[in-house]
C-alpha cells in the first residue's frame, strides 16, 4: 500500500508547522506529513516553546512551497488560515475533494507579547484536538 500525503498549508508556515509537529507524533508508517506557506514562511520561538510544553520537538522539514504538483500528489491538503485576517487560498475544482479547512487564529496578530504566548498555548492544543480528529476521519479510514 502505497504512502499517503498529508499537506499541511498556512499563511506563513506557523501553525501548519504546529499540525506537522503533532502529526509526526502520531508515528503512522504509511503517512507522510509535511507543512508549508502560501506566502513567506516566518520563524518564531513561540512555536518551539508552545510544542515544547507537550514535550514534543519541532520539526526541521523545509516549509514547501504550494505547487500544481505537489497539491496534485498529496492525498489531503489541510487548508489552516484566520478568517479574521486571511482569505484561505482558492483550489482548482480537481483538488476540491481533498481540501481541508480549519480557521485558526493566527497568534501573530496579538496585540502583546503576554496574549501572544496565550494565543500559542490555545492553539497549540487546538490544532492537537483537530489532528488527532483528522487521524480517525481521514486516515484511518
Amino acid at each position: 500500500m502505497p504512502k499517503k500525503l498529508i499537506y499541511f498549508l498556512s499563511q506563513s508556515h506557523i501553525r501548519s508547522l504546529i499540525a506537522e509537529a503533532w502529526a509526526k507524533k502520531l508515528k503512522l508508517s504509511d503517512v507522510t506529513f509535511i507543512s508549508g506557506s502560501w506566502l513567506k514562511a516566518r520563524k518564531t520561538h513561540f512555536v518551539s516553546e508552545a510544542l515544547q510544553e507537550f514535550a514534543i520537538d519541532t520539526p526541521s522539514s523545509l516549509s514547501y512551497v504550494p505547487s500544481q504538483k505537489l497539491l496534485e500528489k498529496a492525498d489531503l491538503i489541510v487548508t489552516i488560515y484566520d478568517s479574521t485576517y486571511e482569505i484561505a487560498p482558492h483550489y482548482p475544482e480537481t483538488l476540491q475533494k481533498k481540501i481541508v479547512y480549519w480557521d485558526i487564529k493566527d497568534p501573530e496578530h496579538a496585540k502583546s507579547t503576554q496574549s501572544k504566548w496565550a494565543i500559542y498555548q490555545e492553539i497549540c492544543e487546538q490544532i492537537a484536538v483537530l489532528v488527532m480528529s483528522l487521524k480517525k476521519q481521514f486516515i484511518e479510514v
